[in-house]
């Protein structure tokens, strides 16, 4: 037992070292006022075989280093993988799309670094040594069991503060700038899981906005080149508010009351052209035209509502939080590629193999 509770906590000394780089970078301090880039640090060949160390990226003055990656993937594999600095992965089954995903990794960690100290998070030493000791306390370990396992590790703890410091700094920013980013309603989750599990049956109504096109009997031969149909499809693809070109092209004869809004319709009572495309819609898409009778519709979809004993229902926060997850990754995908731009990240080529 006692064995593998260090194997544990080894895991989570690694975990520091490889999500707040390495001590040979991390003491660099960040100059937010500077505007030097240091881009000649970073060539653009890639390493001789031979190389034993050098500067793989730079982002403003901070610095990654062919050994900061090297260990990131060797403590990624479980001691199983080693990068040569020719690229060539050896041993083990980390693979050459995971490399560069712990590369992609260790370069948005340095953003985020810079970020927080430039948008100016911080915490008091007070505060850091609770957020430590309440760490420690929801895994079950003391402050000897770290002490220890620093020791081991041969780290100390100012290494460690000052790593734990940086991964709360980058939460914080995250916290603050990424996460008020993130919308999720109802109705992007429903629509959510119908998409994913392609599932209609457990929706009972569907919400609808129409707008009526009456063609003219000499136009029913060919009812989708009317003038009329023509102008209305024109006008969607530019982009136009539906609701203002119901207003002013539907005919239906309630439209100055309803603005188009449909009663919720069952599934059952959709026209077959909808109904078909159910499970690939988006929150307000527009889709048509369709001919049904002598009559063209356009319909924008609103939203769909199920059984209250569905499946969907009984794990709608389930869904939710999957949802919201892959919201966040896109959201903070979009931050990191923005200011990765603005700061001049800058990578010397290297090409993974197996």
């Amino acid at each position: 037992m006692k064995i593998k509770k260090i194997e544990l906590f080894s895991t989570l000394i690694c975990s520091f070292i490889l999500l707040s780089a390495c001590k040979s970078t991390e003491n660099r301090p960040y100059n937010p006022n500077s505007s030097q880039t240091i881009t000649s640090l970073a060539p653009k060949t890639p390493f001789d075989s031979n190389t034993i160390d050098g500067v793989l990226a730079t982002v403003t003055d901070q610095v990654l280093l062919l050994s900061d990656l090297q260990q990131a993937i060797f403590i990624s594999s479980g001691g199983q993988t080693k990068l040569l600095p020719n690229g060539r992965l050896v041993g083990g089954t980390l693979n050459t799309d995971q490399a560069r995903q712990i590369l992609e990794s260790l370069i948005n960690q340095k953003v985020l670094q810079i970020k927080a100290i430039e948008l100016g998070f911080d915490i008091s030493e007070e505060e850091l040594s609770q957020r430590i000791d309440e760490f420690l306390k929801q895994r079950g370990y003391s402050e000897s069991d770290l002490e220890n396992q620093l020791a081991r590790s041969g780290k100390s703890m100012e290494d460690y503060r000052k790593e734990f410091k940086s991964e709360v700094l980058k939460q914080l920013l995250i916290g603050r700038i990424i996460s008020p980013l993130v919308n999720v309603s109802d109705d992007d989750v429903k629509n959510f899981y119908i998409q994913q599990t392609g599932s209609v049956k457990q929706i009972s109504t569907v919400r609808l906005r129409s707008l009526l096109i009456k063609v003219s009997e000499n136009e029913q031969n060919d009812v989708l080149n009317s003038p009329v149909v023509k102008i209305v499809a024109k006008k969607i693809e530019e982009g136009e508010n539906f609701t203002s070109l119901v207003k002013k092209y539907s005919m239906a004869s309630d439209v100055s009351k309803t603005e188009g809004l449909l009663p919720p319709k069952p599934v059952s009572e959709l026209p077959s052209q909808l109904k078909d495309k159910l499970s690939n819609l988006t929150i307000n898409q527009i889709i048509g035209p369709f001919t049904i009778g002598s009559s063209v519709f356009f319909f924008q979809y609103l939203g769909a509502d199920f059984n209250a004993d569905s499946e969907f229902q009984k794990n709608f926060n389930s869904w939710k939080s999957k949802l919201q997850d892959i919201k966040f990754n896109e959201r903070l995908a979009e931050y990191l590629k923005t200011e990765k731009t603005k700061l001049k990240a800058n990578v010397r080529p290297i090409l993974f193999s197996k």
